[in-house]
């Protein structure tokens, strides 16, 4: 087999590259190289762990296959670009000790194919691509017979294959899914030339990927859609590490086969605008949007290779060109895929403003600019890697975030799902000090938060977030909408609980925030942590009784113009807030509590049914109204509600 991965041209093109970044790229590369040459292999007692639960789920097999799935990546590299045989014996020594192993799986994993296993493959499909022409026949035949065993039948037998697979989309559909499975289809491809049949395997498991890019969700099972235009419900991050399988396996297919696993341009090129929506330009740091299980700081390195196969696609090298605190990472994809990356033109990308509705987020930025302004709103599912936080929202500004998410720490810490899932850990509201049910991580809830009436016109921007659904044992009714007005954004607040009770606004912020709470409150401090080193940090809880049928509002505001600071006041039936020349009214009694009566409220002159309406020197925007009178001129006439400029 040709080494697939590291083809004659690319490696002539890094030879003879003199560009500065392509030698800093490749003098990286080959010191990796040296450092993997004193990897030392583990002894598999090393790795087996007694126990139960979560301890037992992979062991600490992985211990074992990332370094050297890392390391034979390496490996296979140096030895392309410099047929040194060092590179070889060490790899020959790593491959033939693990696969000495009884098993490349955790005793607690359902089956015999999980993530680890995946490792374990890649570096084996990393190994033989570059040296099977080298071992001698019985070393081949020997790791032949045992990748085959502990590593590709593992993996397909349990996800893929007629009459023994374990798994469905429906029950272990997310990101498991599509890694085990291109894990195992890139060996069994990449030995092709060696594995009777290895072809015949990887096309099933072309059509099993097919289907899971494409799966619709099963409500019953309340499981969503794989994908939502491209978006993933379960984090930037684990789509990042699901498509980036998948594309190295594309990768490997395309080089063996001449053609792609199936149609899949359409679904790789919106995959594309996710990851490029989805981040944050700073010259900070390399942010991204961390909802769910997901760092801080991330580059996505499937980037990298979309950009490989579909180098037309300028915005990404935009993305590429605005992660430089993440240079060092990727470092041999890098230069792979130098030309397509560094000396192509980029393209900033026009999509200020997006909407994935199925799983409930929403991005607004005033910019693609370093350190522009940045809200994105989440109100979806909570299950595995997505978070207990309908409702929740976060926001970036002067290249930091401002109000930021907690994000997570190590799985196997009680921290995890004690705090960094729940309701806690997210600027969501509580009631009496209490969010969604703890085990909706684990359970998925029912029903799902909702977005509704996202819009963005010009310099107005809007969403409503429904978390009745996943705060129901509480709430009978929690919307909340986001009122982007130029320079203002308003956070509106309105929740009917089922009783009297204490609402609790939570707000996770610098302290330097631009944020400001506009109905009185009493403001506590609570304690939580921040990110994966677990830093001890304090929050804000705002605070507010119902009245006695369980109604209560909270009014806050993001405030974009340090020179203006908001006037709030309350006024019959609603509020009032003046920042500069706006005049924005919130309609108390446009709330949804009246059976059959329009909600009519009447804001210095102007009378309207709207749940809120920002006026600036005559320019209107009105959330959810149908009509709007000032003296005898009528500005909006409708015969039902709608969310607009005017």
């Amino acid at each position: 087999m040709k080494n697939i991965f590291f083809p004659d041209n690319k490696i002539k093109f890094i030879k003879n590259c003199t560009d500065e970044r392509c030698r800093n790229l490749f003098d990286k590369a080959m010191a990796q190289a040296e450092k993997s040459l004193d990897l030392a292999p583990l002894d598999e007692e090393r790795v087996q762990v007694d126990g139960e639960g979560y301890a037992i789920q992979h062991e600490n097999y992985g211990e074992a296959a990332g370094p050297f799935s890392g390391a034979m990546i390496n490996l296979s590299f140096a030895y392309a670009v410099t047929k040194d045989r060092r590179y070889f014996e060490k790899a020959r020594e790593l491959m033939l000790k693990y696969c000495a192993y009884s098993r490349w799986h955790g005793k607690g994993a359902l089956g015999k194919g999980e993530l680890i296993t995946g490792h374990f493959l890649t570096g084996m499909s990393y190994g033989w691509a570059a040296f099977s022409e080298l071992f001698q026949e019985e070393d081949k035949k020997y790791l032949a017979d045992r990748i085959y065993t502990l590593g590709i039948r593992a993996q397909l037998d349990d996800w893929v294959l007629p009459g023994t697979k374990i798994h469905c989309f429906d029950t272990m559909g997310h990101n498991w899914w599509p890694v085990c499975v291109s894990s195992g289809a890139l060996a069994a491809i990449v030995m092709s030339d060696y594995l009777p049949d290895g072809k015949e395997l990887a096309d099933k498991c072309c059509k099993g990927l097919e289907a899971w890019f494409n799966y619709k969700g099963n409500p019953i099972n309340m499981k969503p859609a794989s994908l939502d235009n491209g978006a993933f419900y379960e984090s930037v991050c684990y789509y990042n590490y699901a498509l980036f399988e998948y594309l190295r396996f594309s990768e490997a297919y395309i080089a063996v086969t001449g053609k792609a696993p199936f149609d899949d341009e359409d679904i790789i090129k919106k995959s594309a605008d996710f990851f490029v929506n989805t981040f944050y330009p700073s010259t900070t740091d390399d942010y991204i949007i961390g909802f769910g299980d997901c760092d801080e700081v991330q580059f996505c390195s499937s980037v990298i290779r979309i950009l490989s196969r579909y180098p037309d696609i300028g915005s990404l090298r935009y993305y590429i060109n605005h992660r430089t605190h993440s240079e060092d990472s990727d470092i041999i994809n890098r230069l792979i895929s130098f030309r397509e990356l560094y000396l192509l033109s980029e393209e900033k990308p026009d999509s200020l403003n997006v909407c994935y509705n199925k799983i409930g987020w929403a991005i607004f930025r005033d910019s693609f600019e370093d350190n522009a302004a940045l809200l994105a709103v989440k109100c979806g599912d909570s299950w595995n890697h997505a978070h207990c936080d309908a409702a929740h929202f976060i926001f970036f500004r002067n290249g930091v975030p401002e109000i930021f998410d907690s994000y997570r720490c190590s799985y196997s810490n009680d921290i995890y799902r004690d705090y960094f899932v729940q309701s806690q850990a997210h600027n969501v509201i509580l009631f009496n000090g209490k969010g969604q049910c703890p085990d909706d991580h684990h359970h998925h809830v029912r029903p799902k938060g909702a977005l509704y009436n996202f819009m963005h016109n010009g310099n107005y921007r809007y969403v409503c977030a429904d978390a009745s659904g996943p705060m129901g044992r509480y709430f009978r009714k929690h919307l909340r909408h986001f009122i982007w007005a130029d320079d203002i954004i308003i956070i509106y607040d309105d929740i009917w609980a089922y009783e009297k009770g204490e609402a609790n606004f939570l707000l996770h912020a610098d302290e330097n925030t631009c944020f400001r709470m506009l109905t009185p409150c009493e403001k506590r401090t609570e304690n939580g942590y921040l990110g994966n080193n677990l830093k001890e940090v304090t929050f804000s809880s705002y605070n507010r009784q119902t009245d006695d049928y369980g109604k209560v509002k909270f009014i806050s505001a993001i405030c974009l113009n340090n020179g203006i600071s908001p006037v709030f006041e309350e006024i019959t039936n609603g509020y009032k807030i003046i920042y500069g020349s706006k005049n924005i009214y919130i309609n108390a009694i446009s709330d949804h509590t009246v059976m059959h009566r329009n909600c009519f409220n009447t804001f210095d002159s102007i009378l309207t049914d709207a749940v809120a309406l920002v006026e600036d020197n005559n320019e209107y925007f009105v959330v959810n109204g149908s009509i709007i009178r000032k003296g005898n001129r009528i500005i909006l006439d409708e015969f039902a509600r709608i969310t607009e400029k005017i």
